[in-house]
């Protein structure tokens, strides 16, 4: 029975990888092609929503804790995003386009689901690593986050994610994520969630080549 169980949740696995790495190709294409850039936009939100399911249904260890977890992660990581937008005092000046969809309190609700699908992600990278210390493991995948938002900040700008005042990208912008990121990802430690054979790291890999990608090929610049 046991055997049953491995294999069927590693055939859950491989669909759930192909379906990762199609949609982020299938959009990285269609990006590319700048009369198709339109269409693509509008199914960002559907997209997020997607990448999102495929953590929920592909995890098979103690559901009540992922829910604990999904649930903190979206929460925090959009209050903090509120806070960012009406202060400016985390990230910096900064507000939301409409490519990210609904939005209450000027922020997208979808900035919660993707706090989530990152710190998911990198957790469960950090983990295949086999980074004993959980502190040592935060602190690295923060790190991670950063590097992956360095090539993100100014595709989102190009393609109306969000828009920093001035159209500069501030350096608070980046401590401010490393900060978080640490926070969350403690908190993903401190849930000792179960690793996920190949969900982590393909999920980070295929958004972190969308963004590289579309960084190098579509005239966008940090320092532009």
């Amino acid at each position: 029975m046991e055997g049953q169980i491995d294999q069927s949740d590693l055939k859950i696995k491989k669909i759930a990888v192909a379906v990762i790495i199609i949609f982020h190709l299938v959009g990285l294409v269609g990006f590319l092609i700048p009369v198709a850039q339109p269409y693509f936009m509008k199914m960002v939100p559907f997209h997020l929503l997607l990448m999102f399911a495929v953590i929920i249904f592909s995890y098979n260890a103690n559901i009540k804790r992922l829910l604990l977890f999904v649930s903190g992660v979206f929460l925090c990581g959009y209050l903090v995003e509120v806070l960012g937008v009406h202060t400016g005092k985390i990230f910096g000046s900064y507000y939301y386009g409409d490519t990210l969809g609904y939005k209450i309190a000027a922020v997208p609700l979808l900035m919660g689901v993707n706090w989530v699908i990152l710190i998911f992600s990198v957790g469960q990278m950090m983990k295949s690593f086999k980074i004993r210390n959980s502190i040592l493991a935060s602190l690295i995948g923060a790190v991670v986050l950063i590097i992956f938002d360095y090539f993100l900040e100014p595709v989102a700008m190009k393609f109306d994610y969000w828009q920093w005042d001035w159209h500069e990208i501030p350096g608070q912008n980046f401590v401010a994520w490393f900060i978080v990121s640490v926070i969350l990802l403690k908190f993903y430690y401190a849930l000792g969630l179960k690793q996920q054979k190949y969900i982590g790291i393909t999920m980070f890999t295929s958004q972190l080549i969308f963004f590289v990608v579309l960084y190098m090929t579509t005239g966008t610049n940090i320092f532009a």
